[in-house]
C-alpha cells in the first residue's frame, strides 16, 4: 500500500479540512478580521483618523488644501505553528486494508487527530488575541522569545483609581471616562465590554452599579443571562474561556483585573495570516495561506505523521479605540 497515493492524505483534503472546522466558542477569534499576507512577516499602518472638520468655503474660493495623514508603519515576524501527530496502528491498518468501511474508519480517526491539532492553533490564536489586546504580545519559550508593542498610549492602559472589588467603588465613573478616551482618541464610540466571571461579579455587587441600572433592569438582565449584559451603553460579554499549559493549570484568556474596551465596529485591528510551503511529494511543494494540514510517509519506524499549522500574527491598527483596564488594583 502506497499511502501517499490516497486521497485522504493528500494536503489538499487535509487543508480543507482544517480549514471547515470552526470554534465559534473562541470568541477573540470574532475580533479581528482576518488578512492574508505574503509570506511570514505581517506589515500594519498605525492609524489615527482626524478629528479635525473641514472649513467651509465661499462660490468661487478655490479647495483648501489638506496636510497628508500621518500613518506609523510595522513590521513583525508572525508567529509560526506547525504541529504533529503519528498516526496509530490500529489508523494505519484501515489504510493499508483500503475497504470502503476501512477507509471510512480512517477517515473518522484522522479528522479527529486533525481536530485535536487544529484547536490547539486555534486556542494560540485565541490567546495572541487577547494579549494583543492588551497593548503587548509577549512569548517566553525555550525556544522562542518574542514581544509585539502595539503603541498603546499609557492612558489607555489605565489603572482604576479604586478597586472595583469595593462596594463603594464609583465604576459608572470609571466607566464614563474611558468611553470618552475611546471617542476622543479614536473618533469611534465604545460599544463592547469584555471581562471574566469575577469582574463581572463585582460589578454586580456595585452599589453605585446597582443604583444606575436599577433594582428592577438589574434582575431582568441576571435572570434572563446571568449577569449584566448592558451597562452605560455598552454591550457586556461575560468571557471565562482559556486553556492549559504544559502542567496542566488552567489560564483565562481574560485576567481576573482586566476590563476591555472596544467599539462596535472591528475597526481596531486585524489577524494577518501568512503562507507556508507544504510538501506534496519527495522533492514538491505548494504553497498555502492560512490553516494548513500535510501527511508524510515515514520508513523507521514505518509510518504515516499527520501535521497541522499555521502562521499568523494580530494586529492593532487602531490603538486608540482600545483600552485595557487594571480595575482590581493592589
Amino acid at each position: 500500500m502506497n499511502f501517499g497515493e490516497l486521497e485522504i492524505l493528500h494536503h489538499k483534503v487535509l487543508t480543507r479540512t482544517v480549514s471547515d472546522f470552526t470554534f465559534d466558542e473562541l470568541l477573540g477569534g470574532q475580533l479581528l478580521p482576518e488578512e492574508r499576507v505574503e509570506g511570514i512577516t505581517a506589515q500594519w499602518d498605525i492609524l489615527s483618523p482626524t478629528r479635525q472638520k473641514g472649513a467651509f468655503r465661499i462660490p468661487g474660493e478655490p479647495a483648501t488644501r489638506v496636510a497628508l495623514e500621518r500613518l506609523a508603519n510595522r513590521t513583525a515576524t508572525c508567529v509560526l505553528m506547525l504541529l504533529e501527530k503519528a498516526l496509530d496502528e490500529a489508523t494505519l491498518a484501515w489504510l493499508r486494508l483500503a475497504g470502503e468501511e476501512d477507509v471510512a474508519s480512517a477517515r473518522a480517526r484522522i479528522t479527529a487527530e486533525q481536530m485535536g491539532l487544529a484547536r490547539r492553533v486555534q486556542l494560540a490564536k485565541e490567546w495572541a488575541v487577547w494579549q494583543a489586546l492588551t497593548g503587548e504580545l509577549v512569548i517566553d519559550q525555550d525556544t522562542l522569545k518574542l514581544t509585539v508593542d502595539y503603541g498603546f498610549d499609557a492612558s489607555h492602559t489605565p489603572t482604576a483609581a479604586a478597586s472595583w472589588a469595593l462596594a463603594d467603588t464609583d465604576i459608572p465613573a470609571d466607566v464614563r471616562a474611558w468611553k470618552k478616551l475611546v471617542a476622543q482618541d479614536s473618533g469611534y464610540v465604545a460599544g463592547e465590554a469584555f471581562v471574566n466571571e469575577g469582574i463581572m461579579g463585582k460589578m454586580i455587587g456595585n452599589d453605585n452599579v446597582q443604583a444606575v441600572i436599577g433594582e428592577t433592569s438589574l434582575k431582568e438582565q441576571l435572570a434572563q443571562e446571568g449577569y449584566i449584559t448592558r451597562f452605560m451603553g455598552l454591550n457586556w460579554h461575560v468571557y471565562d474561556a482559556g486553556y492549559l499549559d504544559a502542567s496542566g493549570t488552567f489560564h483565562q484568556f481574560i485576567p481576573d483585573d482586566t476590563v476591555i474596551i472596544v467599539p462596535s465596529q472591528k475597526v481596531y485591528g486585524r489577524m494577518q495570516v501568512g503562507t507556508q510551503e507544504v510538501p506534496t511529494g519527495f522533492s514538491e511543494t505548494v504553497r498555502v495561506y492560512g490553516s494548513y494540514s500535510y501527511a508524510v510517509t515515514q520508513s523507521n519506524p514505518p509510518g504515516v505523521n499527520l501535521y497541522v499549522g499555521e502562521n499568523f500574527l494580530p494586529v492593532i491598527t487602531l490603538p486608540g479605540a482600545i483600552v485595557c483596564a487594571d480595575v482590581t488594583p493592589a
